[in-house]
């Protein structure tokens, strides 16, 4: 470390730009860095895309929001005077855990005496790890973003936050209740099925056919109710995979945080690598997780979550080129999913049934 840091940073930057998926899973740090530091001002840098996860969050003192596309519009007046306002905030400490330079842009900004801490060479892209006064160095190439994380916070000594259920900003609840209300007398488990991914993800796209007869499989095998989800320009994809499943339904429009809330209410999550996974995964609702066209031990849920994985045997690291254009994934087999939902169920409802129920009074 070049420059010295207080024991006790007031204040404290994240740097953690997007997508949503990768957002959330660095919300189990700032949680651990709160515990470690609870009189800290701890601030976000995110781009907007992902801004509705963390804005109104408890534990963010202020959020920044980053809506630049582009070099250009990232040398704007408006970005300039954003970097003036953060500088202002006098950091002591900013942890970038982006690792590129679209991230460590942002972590210079910050400026002052700022301590910047990010990833070490061959961890970082883009030369990014230039910018950082101290390199942080994960326990390998290949591990799941969780331990990765750590490493960035755990010299800090700040504790390991599993994130079950993970905190959340406050949101306005009306939507999902008056849609919850029409489930009341629906059988359980409710299965919330993601058939969407983003722009930048339809390479982690499922056979729409191959996820309907999963799901559909799903619901005889266990009796529950389907419910499927959607995200921008997702809505006409979730209602021909709900017109396809009999008795199931798409849900509203709704905000990530009332998102959260009816993931929370859900028994089961069926879905590919996308953000809504990472986020019901780490609300502690019991997800399925099908990985075609990216690498499961790096982006798959962490170990210690209700979570079970099913594979393709193409799930590897694809680069942006080698992915660009491609259609659904084929693989896995979905008798392969089915199984993984139900084991997991069954699991989930062994573990919460009372010890002393069947036994003799």
């Amino acid at each position: 470390m070049i420059r010295p840091m207080p024991a006790e940073p007031r204040r404290i930057l994240i740097v953690r730009l997007g997508a949503i998926g990768d957002v959330a899973r660095v919300l189990p740090m700032l949680a651990g860095l709160k515990l470690r530091f609870p009189d800290a001002e701890i601030d976000w840098v995110v781009q907007s895309k992902a801004a509705d996860l963390l804005r109104g969050h408890p534990e963010i003192a202020r959020l920044w929001v980053v809506p630049f596309r582009n070099w250009r519009q990232a040398l704007s007046r408006e970005a300039w005077s954003l970097r003036r306002r953060m500088r202002g905030r006098g950091y002591e400490l900013v942890l970038d855990f982006q690792g590129m330079i679209k991230g460590a842009v942002w972590a210079v900004a910050a400026g002052g005496s700022a301590v910047r801490v990010g990833w070490a060479p061959g961890h970082a892209q883009n030369l990014a790890w230039l910018w950082y006064h101290g390199l942080r160095t994960p326990p390998g190439r290949r591990v799941n973003r969780h331990l990765r994380h750590r490493a960035l916070v755990d010299w800090l000594g700040v504790p390991d936050v599993a994130a079950t259920p993970l905190q959340l900003p406050a949101a306005d609840g009306g939507p999902v209740e008056a849609f919850a209300s029409k489930l009341d007398h629906e059988p359980r488990p409710w299965i919330l099925a993601w058939p969407g991914s983003s722009r930048t993800g339809s390479h982690k796209r499922w056979q729409p056919e191959r996820l309907r007869e999963a799901v559909r499989e799903i619901r005889d095998r266990t009796g529950g109710t389907v419910l499927v989800g959607w995200g921008p320009a997702e809505e006409e994809e979730a209602r021909e995979l709900a017109a396809g499943i009999p008795g199931a339904r798409a849900i509203p429009s709704l905000s990530l945080p009332q998102l959260a809330l009816l993931l929370a209410r859900c028994d089961l999550y069926v879905g590919m690598d996308t953000g809504p996974m990472h986020v019901a995964a780490l609300l502690g609702t019991p997800t399925v997780g099908v990985f075609g066209r990216s690498d499961p031990e790096i982006h798959g849920p962490a170990r210690h979550l209700l979570a079970r994985v099913v594979a393709g045997p193409d799930a590897r690291e694809w680069g942006t080129r080698a992915r660009r254009g491609l259609p659904p994934f084929e693989d896995p087999d979905p008798r392969e999913v089915v199984e993984a939902a139900v084991q997991l169920l069954a699991d989930v409802g062994s573990a919460s049934r009372d010890p002393s129920e069947g036994r003799d009074g």
